[in-house]
């Protein structure tokens, strides 16, 4: 019991906190829990998962991330290009507006800022890569994820560019450049590598306070399907190819549970999927299996607090319930890539040299 505790903590832990938050939620103890919950500020508890990861870096392996850029240009792509193109395609098959807006939200933001390197290193990859990729398509996600969303929605999304550039320097930018520069001593150095894996679970539990806000607030949401709800308020079509033929039916039909666990089938789907093509592609281009795994995870997570921005922006007011698939992406892929990443942790066998030749 003891050892499948020590292997299987995080998962089994996640496992109960997403069921909690979603029970208390769904059961009507939200407004009791929720003012707590919001005292834990994500942004603070992203910043603090960061030093964390930052802080036991080696600082060697993030220089050589910058050197060899493949595998963060490949994650880059795969999270910015493939995952909006299957978001697209899987529009049609949503069963409200709500879940179809909400499900090219989920799509079109950037990188998780604090679990892919945790997920990362949990798999025994090269969590320099990871992030860089969080890094890099964070900060561009001011331009990537307005541009997606026009294309795919016809809806324009005007971000709030020094507020949230102000941020992410807060919380990205600034405690990864801190950890790094903690290093430069020493003994924190010495110290950093010494507790590594202590430090790596403190970050573990960051990310599990962050999991159970956000099942407290699919919770809330949940309930709040409970109610009979009008017509939907539409104030346009999102554009999707090859709308079915019984499309105006979709449309028409309000969010229901059966339409939420097809957006949870879709969310699972996409970040399964992008998964596999990053390592298959990665283990193909000849990436170790540090750099690959770190490309499977990096390229395939999406971030919860731009998700929420997004979803809670003015533009989507005729959407309130478009925030339900940035929240099942955010808590299916944790507890999936938790289950993977043991996996993805075993080492490349040894190369065999030759036998010599017996003159």
């Amino acid at each position: 019991m003891r050892n499948f505790w020590r292997q299987h903590w995080f998962l089994t832990t996640l496992a109960l906190l997403i069921l909690s938050g979603l029970s208390v939620g769904g059961l009507g103890y939200g407004p009791i829990v929720e003012p707590y919950a919001k005292q834990l500020n994500p942004r603070w508890i992203t910043a603090a998962v960061l030093f964390l990861m930052s802080f036991s870096l080696d600082s060697s392996r993030l220089w050589g991330a910058f050197r060899s850029p493949g595998p963060v240009l490949l994650a880059f792509v795969l999270n910015y290009g493939l995952i909006p193109l299957l978001g697209w395609l899987l529009v049609p098959f949503q069963r409200s507006p709500d879940l179809r807006f909400g499900l090219m939200i989920a799509a079109t933001v950037p990188c998780t800022t604090a679990a892919a390197s945790v997920m990362t290193r949990k798999g025994g990859g090269n969590d320099a890569v990871s992030l860089l990729v969080t890094l890099s398509t964070n900060m561009l996600c001011f331009l990537l994820t307005p541009l997606w969303l026009r294309w795919t929605t016809s809806t324009t999304v005007d971000f709030d560019i020094t507020r949230m550039m102000w941020e992410l320097i807060q919380a990205v930018l600034a405690p990864t450049l801190l950890g790094q520069a903690l290093r430069l001593s020493g003994p924190l150095k010495a110290f950093a590598s010494r507790y590594k894996t202590e430090i790596s679970t403190a970050a573990q539990v960051l990310i599990e306070v962050m999991v159970f806000t956000a099942a407290l607030q699919a919770g809330i949401k949940l309930r709040q399907l409970q109610v009979p709800a009008g017509p939907p308020a539409v104030s346009g079509e999102l554009v999707a190819p090859l709308a079915p033929t019984d499309a105006a039916t979709v449309i028409a039909e309000p969010v229901t549970l059966t339409g939420v666990l097809i957006a949870l089938e879709s969310v699972a789907g996409i970040h399964l999927t992008v998964l596999t093509v990053g390592w298959f592609t990665s283990r193909a281009l000849g990436f170790a299996r540090p750099e690959a795994t770190a490309v499977a995870f990096a390229g395939s997570q999406k971030t919860l607090p731009i998700g929420i921005y997004v979803a809670t922006h003015a533009v989507a007011a005729p959407y309130p319930f478009a925030i339900f698939p940035m929240l099942l992406y955010h808590t299916s892929q944790l507890f999936l890539d938790t289950a993977i990443d043991s996996r993805l942790k075993q080492p490349d066998p040894p190369t065999t040299p030759p036998p010599p030749l017996s003159g």
